[in-house]
């Protein structure tokens, strides 16, 4: 329900009480008669400026110019009606000094009232309201976009780590079965190494039996023995399968290796420029975001609304602390809480639209960053956790050992090599040195065509492994798929 604002009409009636009746009854009726239909035309014209003030919002704003327009033509009705009420009318000077004072203290209260830009400040706070509902909205309408984008982008980032674990774990299943597999191969050789010596020592004590006493058919038989078994450029018979499985899975784990190498880059690129994408669009726009709300809160902050409050309060009570009459003071404090309620009300929705904003960005658009926002954008405890599991499987240490083993295995298969020459050694000990010379050479010359075979073939595997063992190195792998760079960007 709206106020009454009859202050001032009960001081002009008591004033006009108190100036002595006019001899001319007219005087006296038209006197009352002005003041009560003045009486409508105020309650009337105020409580229109309270209604500008109650309706306005940022679909009805122009409050000032409506104000003053409102104020512009009450004036000019009441002059209108002081005017007609002494028209044709003689005014004692009583009369004449009561209407001139009440027609000026009233123009003061109207003009002073309608100089107050507390409406266009009332229009500055629902434009702040406007502007902070409308940037909660695309505030909300880019971080579902930032989120969307962002996650599609981790998603695929996710991917490249865990197809580089996939990878990591297809080497060290690799690894233990490549090293059983030659730890296999080279017993297999050093047993057949073994039997190829007895085999030899049994020909040669079966031809020396032939022989019989003949050393020179002795020589002979023991010479193409030795020539067709001990071969200077290949492996015995039974020898050449372990051995050539061997070397063959040496050149097979070369291919491998260089592939895994050249696959870690490959992902190591995409997982690069996803970080890149995440950086130049997601974080990007992020950041810019954040740099434009500090923009627009330095002058438009909930701060800078309240000191649009205050101005509007304390122009209203200023205002009515400088009316002239106690009856335009009583109705000025009226009609200034009237307008108080309205602005509270309004504060209220600017408050709690604050609230809503900084609950819902407090630590993502706005400062400081939380660390939920750090980890939702960077994703850096997730990411650490899919490095630690794969660094985990200790793939670089598996390739240092086997490494370490290949040389352990080619000493192993080169001792067994000895035994072509030492077991049948004594049983030449009759036999002229040429014939033991000849043994020893080819034997000789055997070890070396095998040792050079094998380590040729061992020593093309060591650039791969290292190159491996170098690229999956924890430290490095973690310096590699870091996501450091995303985190710092936040800060």
């Amino acid at each position: 329900m709206a106020s009454t604002y009859s202050g001032r009409i009960y001081e002009l009636r008591d004033l006009l009480e108190q100036a002595p009746a006019a001899a001319d009854e007219r005087v006296n009726q038209s006197f009352i008669a002005c003041i009560n239909n003045y009486m409508q035309l105020r309650q009337s014209a105020m409580s229109d400026l309270v209604d500008f003030i109650s309706k306005a919002s940022i679909s009805n704003s122009g409050t000032q110019a409506k104000w003053q327009s409102r104020i512009t033509r009450f004036r000019s009705d009441y002059n209108a009606l002081f005017g007609d009420s002494v028209r044709d009318l003689k005014l004692p000077s009583a009369h004449q000094l009561f209407w001139t004072t009440a027609l000026q203290a009233e123009e003061k209260f109207f003009d002073s009232l309608s100089r107050v830009s507390m409406p266009q400040l009332t229009d500055d706070l629902l434009k702040h309201q406007d502007n902070l509902s409308k940037l909660i909205t695309a505030l909300q309408d880019t971080w579902t976009f930032l989120l969307s984008k962002n996650n599609g982008i981790q998603t695929d980032e996710m991917r490249a780590m865990q197809d580089m674990d996939q990878m990591v774990q297809g080497i060290v299943s690799e690894l233990d079965s490549s090293s059983r597999m030659m730890l296999d191969n080279s017993a297999r050789a050093a047993e057949a190494i073994k039997r190829s010596a007895e085999s030899l020592k049994e020909k040669i004590r079966d031809g020396l039996g032939r022989a019989g006493g003949a050393v020179e058919i002795a020589i002979e038989i023991v010479k193409k023995l030795i020539m067709d078994e001990i071969k200077p450029d290949g492996f015995p018979d039974e020898v050449e399968e372990p051995i050539e499985a061997m070397l063959k899975e040496m050149e097979a784990k070369i291919g491998i290796l260089v592939e895994r190498a050249q696959k870690y880059r490959s992902t190591l690129a995409s997982y690069k420029d996803l970080v890149s994408t995440q950086k130049g669009s997601v974080l990007t726009l992020f950041n810019k975001t954040r740099k434009d709300i500090d923009a627009y809160l330095e002058n438009n902050n909930i701060s800078k609304a309240k000191v649009w409050l205050d101005q509007a309060k304390g122009q209203l009570n200023d205002w009515v602390s400088g009316l002239p009459t106690s009856g335009q003071r009583d109705d000025g404090a009226i009609f200034r809480n009237d307008i108080y309620h309205q602005l509270d009300d309004m504060w209220k929705t600017t408050v709690d639209l604050d609230a809503k904003f900084r609950s819902q960005f407090q630590g993502a658009f706005l400062s400081p960053l939380s660390n939920e926002t750090i980890e939702t954008l960077a994703h850096g405890y997730l990411f650490r956790e899919q490095l630690r599991k794969t660094n985990s499987r200790d793939a670089a240490r598996m390739l240092s050992a086997y490494r370490e083993n290949l040389p352990e295995q080619l000493h192993h298969v080169e001792e067994s090599f000895v035994e072509l020459n030492d077991p049948v050694a004594a049983l030449l000990e009759s036999l002229p040195s040429e014939v033991r010379d000849l043994a020893r050479s080819r034997n000789k010359d055997f070890q070396e065509y095998a040792h050079d075979r094998i380590k040729r073939q061992m020593e093309s595997l060591f650039p791969a492994i290292d190159e491996l063992k170098q690229i999956l190195t924890p430290s490095n792998v973690e310096s590699d798929f870091n996501c450091q760079e995303l985190e710092d960007m936040l800060h």
